[in-house]
């Protein structure tokens, strides 16, 4: 029995660290993108002030816009995944990390991005066999099979960081692996 509880255990910590070995983390500076595998991302500044934090001190607090651009040539398909928890994140494509936030005065520290939802139509058919009649009944229903990121577009987020004086924000970009298959 102590050998099962202990295999349980392991299995369960591999589903849970898988997720974070897939996705690879690239430093980017501000107006210096990293273009990986056809995809920059990067970030810009929006605006930026000094903010006094009670008994903290002084810190400059930033307005940030973080973009992903498809210069790959081809359009990205994400495609849902099974994992030991279900279908989880399967439309995120980055998730950008200030690594010098201090998080203070309810301000992020990581946000992602994520792509377009696909939606088409499926028609299911049946025989109502309700008083014997025995007639076909169609029924058509949206379904949401992927998510795309198309050649040529740019997907965005904004967010708030507050870091120490004197320094500008510090980030970085995970991303996750895409499929191998991209629609031409």
């Amino acid at each position: 029995m102590k050998n099962c509880s202990v295999f349980l255990l392991l299995l369960l910590g591999v589903g849970l660290v898988s997720p974070a070995i897939a996705q690879q983390a690239y430093e980017i500076a501000i107006n210096k993108p990293a273009e990986i595998n056809g995809i920059e991302y990067g970030y810009t500044i929006r605006n930026e002030c000094k903010k006094e934090l009670s008994h903290l001190g002084t810190f400059k607090r930033y307005e940030l816009t973080v973009y992903a651009t498809n210069k790959s040539g081809v359009t990205k398909l994400f495609n849902p995944r099974q994992t030991s928890f279900g279908v989880r994140d399967q439309d995120l494509l980055a998730r950008f990390d200030c690594l010098n936030a201090t998080g203070a005065k309810l301000t992020s520290k990581t946000i992602t991005l994520r792509a377009r939802p696909t939606s088409t139509s499926y028609t299911a058919s049946a025989k109502n066999m309700d008083g014997g009649e025995g007639k076909t009944l169609s029924t058509t229903l949206p379904i949401q099979p992927s998510h795309t990121f198309e050649n040529g577009e740019t997907l965005t987020n904004n967010i708030v960081v507050i870091v120490p004086d004197g320094e500008e924000p510090h980030l970085q970009v995970r991303i996750k692996s895409l499929d191998k298959s991209p629609i031409r």
